[in-house]
C-alpha cells in the first residue's frame, strides 16, 4: 500500500518536473543553434536570477502547500483554503513588482551579475522580456504544486506537460523562422508558464478538491507561519543559484567565455536530474505532511527512505548515462572541441555530487514536512553558502582547476554528515508536536479527516474519509 501510494505521488511529480525542465533543455540547444554559444554564455549569466523567482515562489508554494496538508490531515479545511489563498495572492504582489523593478534595470542587474563585455547586451535583452513574466512564473510551479496538495498530482503533472510543449514549439518559432533570438526564447519561456497557470485553474474553477479561488484578507500571523516553513526550500535554491553564480565569476577569471559556455551547457543537461530529484521530493512531501498532521510519524519517515532509495537510483542512472553519451549529448549544445572535452569533465565531477544532492534535498523535505523548519534552514545554509565557499577556497588550492567542479561535491558530503544528525534527532517526534498554537492530532482523537489526500490511503484505518 505504501509503495502504491508513493507511486501515486512520486511519478506524476517526477515526470511533471522532468518534462519542465526539458523545455530549458530545448532553450538551451535552441539557443546554441539558432544564436550560439555567445547567447548560451549570456542565459547561463542570467540563471541565478531566474532561479532566485523560483526560490521564491517555492517559499509560498512548498511553505503554504505543507501547512494545507497539516490543516487537512488535522481536519480543518477552512484553514487550509485560507492559507492557499493568501499564499496566490501575496506571490502576484511579489511578482508585480519584480516584473516592474526588473525592466526597468535590466542592463544594471546584468552588469552585477557578471555579464561583461559582449555577454552584457545578450544578458540584460533576455532578462528584460523574461522579466515581464514574473507573475505567470511564480504562479507556475505555485498552483501545480497545491494541486498535488489538494489531491490531483495527474492533473499538476498534465498542466506541467502543456506549458512545456507550448514553450518548445514557441521557442522553435521565435528563434527560427522569426529569428527573434533570446527576445524569442525568453518570451516563449513565459507564455509557456502562462499555460500552466491556466491550465492549473480548472482545477479551483471547477471545485475538483478542497481548495478554491475566492477573496481574502492577507495576515501577517498566517504569513509569517507560511515563510517560516517555506524559507528552507528558498534557501535551498537560492544556494543552488549561489553556487552558480560563485562558480559563474570563478570561471570567467580563471578561464573566461569558454568557461562559462561549458558550464552552461552542463547546468542544462544537468537540469534534468535536478528536477527529477525535486520532482521526488515535492512527490513525498503531501505524504509526509499529511501524516505528520494525523499524528503519524512514523508512516513519514516510511516515505522519507523511499524518497531517499529513489533519488540515489535516480542520481546513480543519470551518472552512468552521461559517463556513456556525456560527450554526443554535450555536441548537441555546443560545437567547439575545447567546451565539449571541458563540458565533459565538469559534467563528471557534478553528476557525482547529485548523488549526495538527493538524499539532502530529501532529507530537508522530511524536516519542512514535520515541521521542523529552523534544522531544514541550518542545512540549505551550511550547504548553499558556508561549505561552498570553504570549497571554493580550499579545492581549488588542492586540486588546481578540477577543485572548482569538486567544490559541489565537497559541499554535499559536508552537507549530508549535518543532514543525517538532523534526522536522527528527530525521532523524538513520537509524540505529536504543536503547529503554531493547535496540535495536529485530530485523527488520534478519532475526528474524519475531509482530505482529499485520503483516496490515496483509505486503508489507513486512523484517517478513513468521512462519508457523505
Amino acid at each position: 500500500m505504501i509503495l502504491r501510494r508513493f507511486a501515486r505521488y512520486v511519478v506524476p511529480s517526477v515526470v511533471g518536473s522532468v518534462v519542465t525542465s526539458l523545455y530549458l533543455v530545448f532553450d538551451g540547444v535552441f539557443i546554441a543553434r539558432g544564436v550560439g554559444e555567445t547567447g548560451v554564455a549570456a542565459v547561463t549569466l542570467v540563471l541565478p536570477l531566474t532561479m532566485a523567482f523560483v526560490a521564491m515562489s517555492m517559499v509560498f508554494s512548498v511553505g503554504g502547500a505543507s501547512l494545507v496538508s497539516i490543516s487537512l490531515g488535522s481536519d480543518d479545511p477552512d484553514r487550509a483554503v485560507n492559507i492557499f489563498r493568501q499564499s496566490v495572492c501575496t506571490l502576484m504582489i511579489i511578482g508585480a513588482l519584480f516584473s516592474l523593478v526588473g525592466a526597468a534595470f535590466a542592463g544594471d542587474i546584468a552588469s552585477a551579475l557578471g555579464a561583461t563585455g559582449r555577454l552584457r547586451l545578450p544578458a540584460a535583452e533576455y532578462m528584460r522580456y523574461y522579466i515581464v513574466f514574473t507573475v505567470p512564473v511564480l504562479l507556475a510551479m505555485a498552483l501545480s504544486t497545491f494541486i498535488r496538495h489538494d489531491g490531483s498530482p495527474r492533473l499538476s503533472m498534465r498542466s506541467m506537460l502543456w506549458g512545456a510543449m507550448t514553450n518548445i514549439l514557441l521557442d522553435y518559432l521565435f528563434v527560427f523562422p522569426l529569428k527573434m533570438g533570446l527576445k524569442g526564447a525568453a518570451i516563449a519561456t513565459g507564455l509557456g508558464q502562462l499555460v500552466t497557470v491556466l491550465a492549473c485553474m480548472r482545477h479551483f474553477v471547477e471545485r475538483r478538491g478542497v481548495l478554491t479561488i475566492g477573496c481574502v484578507r492577507i495576515r501577517a500571523r498566517d504569513i509569517k507561519a507560511i515563510v517560516r516553513l517555506g524559507i528552507p526550500s528558498f534557501l535551498a535554491e537560492v544556494s543552488y543559484s549561489v553556487l552558480m553564480y560563485m562558480h559563474n565569476i570563478e570561471i570567467a577569471c580563471r578561464i573566461g567565455e569558454i568557461g562559462v559556455t561549458a558550464y552552461g551547457v552542463v547546468n542544462y543537461i544537468n537540469n534534468l536530474a535536478y528536477m527529477a530529484l525535486l520532482g521526488i521530493c515535492q512527490g513525498i512531501q503531501p505524504l509526509m505532511s499529511y501524516y505528520y498532521g494525523c499524528g503519524k510519524p512514523e508512516e513519514s519517515r516510511k516515505y522519507r527512505k523511499l524518497g531517499i532509495k529513489s533519488s540515489i537510483t535516480v542520481s546513480a542512472s543519470f551518472l552512468i548515462l552521461c559517463l556513456l553519451l556525456g560527450r554526443p549529448i554535450i555536441r548537441v549544445f555546443a560545437s567547439s572541441p575545447g567546451v565539449v572535452s571541458l563540458a565533459y569533465t565538469i559534467l563528471n565531477y557534478t553528476n557525482v555530487a547529485y548523488i549526495v544532492l538527493g538524499m539532502n534535498l530529501t532529507y530537508q523535505a522530511y524536516l519542512q514536512s514535520v515541521y521542523m523548519p529552523r534544522r531544514a534552514n541550518v542545512i540549505c545554509l551550511l550547504r548553499g553558502f558556508l561549505f561552498v565557499k570553504i570549497g571554493l577556497v580550499i579545492m581549488p588550492r588542492l586540486l588546481g582547476e578540477a577543485g572548482i567542479w569538486a567544490t559541489m561535491m565537497f559541499s554535499e558530503t559536508m552537507t549530508l554528515a549535518v543532514a543525517a544528525w538532523a534526522s536522527a534527532a528527530r525521532q523524538r517526534d513520537r509524540a505529536c508536536a504543536p503547529v503554531g498554537n493547535r496540535t495536529p492530532c485530530a485523527s488520534q482523537r478519532g475526528r474524519l479527516s475531509t482530505s482529499p489526500l485520503l483516496p490515496a490511503m483509505s486503508a489507513d484505518s486512523e484517517c478513513r474519509r468521512q462519508s457523505s
